[in-house]
């Protein structure tokens, strides 16, 4: 009995079906195959026929492996026909047999037909419309038979191979008409005898059942089955410019399936989706066209059910497919079954559940399937618990789309589903919160009277735990409005959306009102570097200024003190980010608030280092400090995980790598925990510095790699620019020059915001002469909107700061770590651009010209900084990662004639390396550093001392063998 048919489905059409069209990819990972074919277009010159049969799943190359066919048969003079099913108002007969070779007889007509008998030309007539006029009477009623085509077919090729070798290529026969799939199955039942190259690619899942028995039976058949790509040739097909934990994660989400690697990777290059669209993004055109084409193809109560289908989501069950498409069960098992043979969804072994056949499928045919009924669909969804109970997390996406405003019942329900999924998918988090804030009446003004208690979820947006916001009704819709907002703006800053995260917070910090016990401090912190993060540091640094002149709370002004010397420090000021350092640390202390405490000591010893005043006072409590966050469990660090990023740096700042990647590592875990991407962007970036210095240069790759990936997540421009920065640092080390220069271009003009922004200028200063492009002093740099040479920024502001640095040599302190090394840190701070509402830019710094006086900004990154490059060395050679104990080193002590003087710190070192009779390609194995890189530098030493060999150069510049430091 056939299926009772829905009286929407003539009238309602569900899905639309434009003409597809899939983009070939590369053949890579399929050299087996492409030896096959070229085997058996060889073989073609011996005058036997030849037959290839290609299969594989959706998106596997088969067409791209016909295409190579096609190339390979061409180059060897071979005649080729191309054809493919073509759907005219249902399936045409023999319609690949004629997209193939009705052009070739249109052209010839009738001529070299007069060959085949009278019956053979009937019946060709009677199936290629170019023919038809040809026929020498109508024909009878049985004359197109398959059986007799097959047979006219096969003399047809016979008498066009009678010149030279012919291929007759035939793709998607897993969509074939009857006819076609007899034609092809008579050919190798009865192969041509002449040089016949058949050649067919089909779904192995969806082939006719007679086509799949007559290549397995058939003799002399090339079976090529093609697999899922090896992740190694994944890599190759994406390119090396993406980072090889993204090459992964697309691998893995693709399971090795080209086709669907190419959609993802399209998807990416359009940037993170919108928040709306979290739980179903869009899918490339050429993908969405291509899928539109399948679902065409199916009856109308198919297309009906697949599109329900779409909107309920794996995993499918029947019954609620039928509840949501509004037809019967029968009905909806007998429209499943058509679509698992369409291969558009599959059974889940194990379970009466369905699922797409990948993820895209589902995206593709859900974005196509009209609005209106889309709506209604998803409103049938959250209505219906059929096939049992309905989890928050299973009838949110139906809620998004269809709740109305009021609806308290579904913002609880948005909310609970929002923390449920908010750890692996932020992004999806985001969009159910923004659901449920607009279900939430509002009038846009501040809070008021019962309204002004925010409720305990509101506190630090940072440290809510999953859950708090449903507890906050109870303190009025305020409260749980301000919850939704906190929740959404951590979900945001997750998933990459820095101004969705503002915006959010900035509404949050309106309904918190003033004295609200700690909670507005937090979130004006945190709204304060999300600005930062997007450029607006003016407006940040504003912003807090503001809350500490409104704020009497302890508690509340050390945490925005701590904030305040963050954004100074990171936008060029240490000297005014030590006092509110210093003062910082002075409440945390009295109030024990451990984590803020070691957060502001981190941050007073590197402003205190790059405003030039270090003591032992800012630094004496540091080993302290780090003794504490060592000891903490790691979940704690959640709550600060700036915490030990700021330690790190003073670890890095004051020559300790191995102290230094110790807690940078235990930063970017707890950034990732807490879903800081800033954080964990700031914390990898530092990371490759400390693993330069202790020269890890394979760790630092991974470390430059995962920061790409990172800062493209926190969706920070600046970051973005710092992390690509330091990959090229670290490549130009590695001495890959090809890869290097592609880092370079993909670089660009850096964005330059301070501290460390401007370090990342430096590590392209440093990069670029490796790969043969001009020296760092060419490099433009963006400061305030105007492009300039950093050659002139630097000549401008440079020179005169470096040179009073120079003149006061701050003392060692009891970390062991001596100052003159961190000249580059003052320069890159002292000339870092001034955010435009603060005050005049002087222009970002670093040492790109060799006769500056202070050393290069990469200095530290090599850990062969002023006047240190020999002890650090040592010191990792003696002894293990982090050992206390003094470090000493030996060698030549530099004149304090004019002519040391015109010397670099960089051309320095290796003056004193030559004058040890080490070679160019040891002192760039020592450095770190490519040797051209040296043999630049020392070009630039024999003019500067007016010597013309290496001799001279220790003759000049010192005045004794060996000099004890």
């Amino acid at each position: 009995m056939p299926p009772r048919r829905h009286p929407a489905f003539d009238n309602r059409p569900v899905i639309a079906a434009p003409a597809p069209h899939r983009p070939v990819s590369p053949l890579i990972g399929r050299e087996s195959q492409r030896l096959e074919i070229e085997a058996a277009v060889q073989g073609l010159s011996q005058g036997r026929p030849a037959f290839l049969e290609i299969s594989g799943d959706p998106g596997t190359g088969k067409t791209a492996l016909l295409a190579e066919v096609v190339r390979v048969a061409r180059e060897a003079e071979i005649a080729v026909f191309t054809g493919r099913p073509q759907p005219v108002d249902g399936d045409l007969a023999f319609g690949a047999i004629v997209d193939a070779l009705d052009g070739r007889l249109s052209v010839a007509g009738g001529e070299g037909l007069h060959r085949l008998p009278a019956a053979q030309r009937d019946t060709l007539a009677a199936v290629f419309p170019s023919l038809a006029a040809d026929a020498s009477a109508p024909p009878p009623p049985d004359v197109a038979a398959p059986y007799r085509v097959g047979h006219a077919v096969r003399l047809l090729l016979e008498d066009l191979a009678s010149s030279r070798p012919v291929a007759l290529v035939l793709d998607d026969l897993h969509q074939a008409d009857a006819g076609t799939v007899d034609v092809v199955c008579r050919l190798m039942c009865t192969p041509p005898r002449a040089p016949v190259l058949l050649a067919f690619a089909h779904r192995h899942r969806q082939v006719s059942p007679r086509l799949r028995a007559a290549a397995d039976t058939a003799r002399e058949v090339a079976r090529l089955r093609l697999e899922p790509l090896a992740e190694r040739h994944a890599g190759v097909l994406l390119g090396e410019d993406l980072p090889a934990r993204a090459r992964g994660e697309l691998y893995r989400a693709s399971e090795g399936n080209p086709g669907y690697l190419r959609a993802l990777a399209d998807v990416l290059e359009q940037g993170p989706p919108g928040i709306d669209e979290a739980d179903i993004a869009p899918v490339p055109p050429w993908f969405a066209s291509a899928l539109a084409a399948e679902v065409a193809r199916l009856s109308p109560l198919g297309r009906l059910v697949v599109a329900a289908c779409a909107v309920l989501g794996d995993p499918i069950t029947v019954p609620s497919v039928a509840v949501i498409a509004e037809v019967g069960e029968q009905d909806a098992y007998s429209a499943i079954d058509e679509i698992a043979s369409h291969d558009l969804i599959r059974l889940v072994a194990g379970t009466g559940r369905f699922g797409f056949r990948h993820s895209l499928v589902r995206r593709a045919v859900y974005h196509n399937v009209s609005p209106g009924w889309r709506l209604g669909a998803h409103a049938r969804a959250a209505q219906s618990p059929a096939g049992g109970r309905v989890s928050a997390v299973e009838t949110a996406p139906h809620l998004t789309r269809v709740a109305t405003p009021g609806d308290h019942a579904a913002v609880a329900l948005l909310a609970a589903a929002a923390d449920e999924v908010e750890a692996a998918r932020p992004r999806q988090a985001a969009q159910w919160r923004r659901a449920a804030l607009e279900l939430l009446p509002y009038d846009g003004n501040g809070p008021d009277g019962e309204n002004t208690q925010i409720g305990e979820h509101a506190q630090a947006g940072r440290n809510q735990q999953p859950g708090e916001n449903q507890r906050s009704g109870e303190n009025g819709q305020a409260g749980v409005r301000t919850g939704l907002l906190l929740a959404l703006g951590r979900a945001c800053e997750a998933a990459g959306q820095l101004r969705q995260a503002g915006d959010a917070l900035a509404e949050a910090l309106r309904l918190i009102p003033h004295g609200a016990g700690g909670r507005r401090a937090v979130v004006a912190a945190d709204h304060a570097r999300l600005l930062h993060d997007l450029g607006r540091s003016g407006e940040a640094r504003a912003l807090v200024r503001a809350e500490l002149a409104h704020t009497r709370d302890e508690a509340d002004r050390a945490a925005l003190s701590f904030e305040q010397a963050w954004l100074e420090v990171s936008s060029g000021s240490p000297g005014a980010a030590h006092a509110d350092a210093a003062q910082a640390v002075h409440i945390a202390d009295r109030l024990g608030l451990r984590l803020l405490g070691c957060a502001a000591r981190g941050m007073l010893a590197v402003s205190a280092v790059l405003a030039g005043t270090p003591s032992a006072g800012t630094l004496d409590d540091l080993p302290r400090a780090a003794a504490v966050l060592d000891a903490l469990p790691d979940e704690e660090l959640t709550a600060r995980p700036d915490a030990p990023l700021w330690i790190g740096w003073a670890a890095l700042v004051l020559e300790r790598p191995h102290d230094a990647i110790r807690h940078l590592d235990r930063a970017v875990a707890a950034g990732r925990s807490a879903g800081r991407q800033a954080v964990v962007s700031h914390a990898l970036v530092a990371r490759v510095a400390a693993l330069c210095a202790a020269g890890l240069l394979t760790a630092a790759k991974d470390s430059a790699d995962e920061a790409v990936r990172a800062a493209w997540l926190s969706g920070s421009a600046a970051l973005r620019s710092s992390v690509l920065a330091a990959r090229c640092l670290v490549t130009a080390r590695m001495g890959d020059l090809d890869a290097l220069r592609r880092h370079l271009a993909e670089y660009g003009t850096p964005v330059v915001q301070g501290w460390p922004w401007t370090l990342a200028a430096g590590m392209v200063a440093e990069a670029r002469p490796a790969a043969g492009g001009p020296d760092g002093g060419g490099i433009p740099i963006e400061v305030n909107g105007l492009t300039r040479p950093a050659a002139d920024v630097w000549s401008d502001a440079v020179q005169p700061e470096a040179t009073r640095w120079d003149a006061a040599q701050p003392q060692p302190t009891r970390w062991d770590a001596a100052q003159p090394e961190l000249t580059w840190c003052k320069a890159a701070i002292r000339t870092s651009p001034a955010d435009p509402a603060i005050g005049p830019a002087i222009g970002p710094a670093f040492d790109p010209v060799p006769d500056s006086t202070t050393g290069t900004v990469a200095g530290l990154m090599a850990g062969t900084a002023v006047d240190l490059t020999v002890p650090v060395i040592e010191s990792a050679a003696a002894g293990p990662p982090g050992a206390a104990g003094p470090r000493s080193a030996s060698g030549p002590t530099v004149a304090d004639g004019p002519a040391a003087a015109s010397l670099t710190a960089r051309e320095r070192q290796i003056a004193r390396l030559v004058s040890e009779g080490l070679k160019n390609r040891e002192i760039a194995d020592r450095l770190y550093v490519t040797q051209k890189t040296v043999e630049m530098h020392l070009s630039r030493i024999f003019a500067k001392l007016g010597v013309s060999n290496r001799v001279g150069v220790a003759r000049t510049l010192y005045a004794t063998p060996t000099t004890s430091h």
